[in-house]
């Protein structure tokens, strides 16, 4: 383990005071609109803030960057496409059928009232949020700090399961979330080129979004 210098430190307890308060008060801020937006606002902003003008760090090195971008679109949705397949083979009584037609009114939904597009924008700031604060600051501070790249994957999507339990105080869906932490921070270290923050804020954002509106549904 090395020694954190202090603006290290000092920036690694004002990013834990912000998640423990967005914890804490999740019951509220999810069943206030602004109040989920401004949130995950100040957290983006809070971690880029600090990476680059606070530590002076590139923001390349905590996994903010669009080379080769074509590639890692392409990674991104094959990925996507991959999780997608697992949770419909894992859900017995998924029905196809079922699924077009949710699909399919959904479409008739936005295209009627482009204003429901926010509920399409919505989880994305909150992806954005949550890949920038966990695969992006937390999973580089801890590589730097404990010079092992897999207890700083294994810590940032324990940390990320853990985030998820007061939205609705379910155990489940902190293993799930931890499982695809280790997933998105494993391919953030070892496939970096390909799964920037770029592409698994994509990957997590069309994951969520078929959670949201198809599978719990059909």
């Amino acid at each position: 383990m090395k020694k954190i210098s202090k603006k290290q430190g000092i920036a690694f307890l004002i990013i834990v005071i912000y998640e423990l308060i967005a914890i804490i008060y999740t019951p509220v801020i999810v069943t206030s609109f602004i109040g989920g937006i401004v949130v995950s606002f100040l957290g983006i902003g809070l971690c880029l803030g600090i990476i680059h003008f606070y530590l002076q760090e590139p923001l390349t090195e905590y996994g903010v960057h669009l080379k080769k971008v074509h590639l890692q679109i392409i990674s991104g949705i094959v990925l996507t496409f991959l999780i997608v397949f697992l949770l419909i083979q894992g859900k017995g009584d998924f029905r196809w059928s079922s699924f077009l037609f949710y699909l399919n009114r959904l479409g008739q939904k936005f295209s009627s009232d482009p204003v429901n597009i926010v509920y399409f924008l919505i989880p994305l700031i909150n992806v954005i949020a949550e890949e920038v604060l966990y695969r992006g600051f937390l999973l580089t501070f801890f590589q730097k700090i404990f010079n092992s790249s897999m207890l700083s994957i294994w810590l940032s999507a324990i940390l990320f399961g853990i985030s998820h339990y007061p939205s609705n105080n379910n155990i489940a869906q902190v293993i799930s979330a931890s499982i695809m932490g280790l997933i998105y921070g494993y391919l953030r270290v070892n496939e970096s080129e390909k799964f920037s923050l770029f592409s698994l804020c994509l990957t997590h954002y069309l994951h969520n979004i078929f959670l949201i509106y198809f599978f719990f549904y059909v």
